[in-house]
């Protein structure tokens, strides 16, 4: 426990000078040229800025506004699809895989195929698909399913969460299933069997615990996969979260906090979780 407390805080300190030192890339170049000096002078000018908060202004459509407090609540949203995004595809790859594995070995290697195929769609595609659809609808029937668009004083969540969930939740799908396989290979899988323990029973009890500590372990992969697509997401749903935020600004110190302030969250999630992790397989 210690070592992870240390390594995590290492960590931290590192990941918040790369972010400091990457958000200050821009004052490393004085037209095309590269100029070091005037990247250090940059770095010093950042730090004055961030430590006047109050002071930075960010732009809309509709004019001037400071950037605290109204970025909490631009993060708030951003977070907000991201990680329900992530426990929902959790859960739904939790309950496809307990469902697949109980299937005859044909049926599911049909089903891993067809996985296989869909998880190559891109993001995009089925963004754009679920808009479409949406639209076709409410054209036929005039009952509008879903909002399908984010506006001032209106936002919207489903849509975008079920867009962000798809190719996690198949993601996640594929390294359960490949997980519970290799498993129920293993020697004390023949030893519950032999004392006449159920195959569901065996499969919640002992398999699924185990082939859970693989999704955690590739938790960090999959959270910042998400957070790719989440660009895509919010251009596409018209959604002024972060990366909106830093894409339209082109501001060293407004980038520079807005990454500060989405990393810190995830830095909290994934430490969490190591310990909890680190604790259960001692406990285990």
């Amino acid at each position: 426990m210690p070592y992870i407390i240390k390594d995590s805080l290492l960590s931290f300190v590192l990941s918040v000078i790369g972010i400091i030192l990457l958000g200050s890339v821009p004052f490393m170049f004085i037209g095309m040229s590269f100029d070091t000096g005037s990247y250090l002078d940059g770095i010093g000018e950042l730090f004055k800025t961030m430590m006047k908060p109050s002071e930075i202004m960010y732009f809309t459509g509709s004019g001037m506004y400071p950037l605290f407090p109204e970025i909490w609540g631009i993060i708030g949203y951003s977070l907000t699809i991201l990680f329900s995004s992530f426990f929902i595809a959790i859960i739904l790859a939790l309950m496809f895989a307990l469902g697949i594995f109980t299937l005859p070995t044909r049926l599911k290697d049909k089903i891993r195929v067809f996985s296989f195929m869909f998880e190559s769609i891109p993001d995009v595609l089925i963004a754009i698909g679920m808009q479409f659809f949406i639209i076709w609808f409410f054209k036929k029937t005039n009952i509008l399913l879903f909002q399908i668009v984010s506006l001032y004083d209106q936002k919207t969540y489903f849509v975008p969460i079920f867009c962000l969930t798809v190719l996690p939740t198949l993601l996640i799908l594929r390294i359960l299933l490949l997980n519970m396989e290799e498993e129920f290979k293993k020697q004390y899988i023949d030893t519950a069997k032999s004392k006449g323990i159920g195959r569901f029973r065996i499969l919640w009890r002992h398999v699924l615990p185990n082939t859970l500590l693989s999704v955690f372990h590739q938790s960090r992969n999959i959270l910042w996969f998400m957070l790719s697509n989440l660009l895509m997401v919010e251009y596409l749903f018209n959604i002024y979260g972060v990366t909106t935020l830093v894409r339209e600004m082109g501001n060293p110190a407004i980038f520079t906090i807005s990454m500060l302030l989405l990393f810190l969250p995830m830095f909290l999630f994934f430490t969490a979780l190591r310990i909890f992790t680190y604790k259960w397989v001692g406990e285990k």
